[in-house]
């Protein structure tokens, strides 16, 4: 397996995308699209996608792929991926065949919102698995933006511009301006928010049937909804901020 990456440039706008993105698999068979979060994969599945290439008929019969056949291929993959960057442009991770990776790849429309690149065939990879495989290089995409994020935030504690602990953090994304979410990236906490007004109840607290897989999920997407930056640290990083952290903008002092 070959991972290529990209040299980081991350704007808060980049950030929002790295843990939100799109992963293209391109295998010399057909092209399959996943949205990830995180880790974790959705395989898109309608009549966009999957979609088999018009050159596996011949390839299937032993016949190698033309360099023009995979142009054809890929360009129009891409016409059927613009249709979902378009509704959400997220950045893109390329998973495949290194002809079709590099055919792609060639796409100057494409080429500032491609993450980085995995070369191999992982046509019958399963979602999850994909994702355990994808996630170290967003990770590392993502690995210069963190690299002043402790400074940030000491600078900003210091103004008293950050609130700490997930029932804190929780309240202040639902009712002030958000910059920026730190969190460590094993964090998970398990609870419901209570419809209508801005509280937060634990799991302890409240009904199994009722508990929100993961309460820190639900606070990132709100604070990218709201056009702030998250930032994932290694575990242990904010133990002086209950393991989650949030700058808050034009916060009275």
């Amino acid at each position: 397996m070959n991972i290529h990456t990209p040299a980081p440039e991350l704007s808060g706008k980049a950030m929002q995308m790295s843990i939100h993105y799109y992963v293209l698999v391109l295998s010399d068979r057909n092209a399959r699209l996943y949205e990830g979060f995180r880790e974790k994969l959705i395989d898109i599945q309608n009549a966009k996608f999957p979609y088999a290439f018009p050159s596996q008929a011949e390839s299937a019969a032993g016949m190698v792929r033309t360099e023009p056949q995979v142009q054809e291929d890929m360009l129009k993959t891409d016409k059927r991926f613009e249709h979902y960057f378009n509704q959400d442009p997220l950045q893109l991770v390329l998973v495949g065949e290194e002809q079709n990776l590099t055919a792609f790849a060639a796409f100057k429309n494409r080429q500032k919102i491609i993450m980085g690149t995995i070369e191999g065939d992982y046509d019958a990879t399963s979602p999850h698995d994909l994702g355990k495989i994808v996630w170290p290089l967003i990770k590392e995409t993502i690995a210069g933006k963190n690299r002043n994020a402790l400074r940030e935030l000491a600078a900003a504690s210091k103004a008293n511009q950050v609130v700490s602990g997930i029932e804190a953090v929780e309240y202040a994304v639902t009712t002030e301006p958000c910059a920026t979410l730190f969190v460590e990236e094993n964090y998970q906490v398990k609870g419901d928010i209570i419809s209508g007004s801005h509280s937060l109840v634990l799991a302890e607290h409240v009904k199994l049937w009722d508990i929100i897989d993961d309460v820190i999920d639900l606070v990132i997407e709100k604070v990218l909804k709201m056009g702030g930056s998250v930032i994932f640290l290694n575990n242990g990083t904010l133990a002086k901020h209950d393991r989650i952290a949030l700058i808050v903008q034009n916060r009275e002092n």
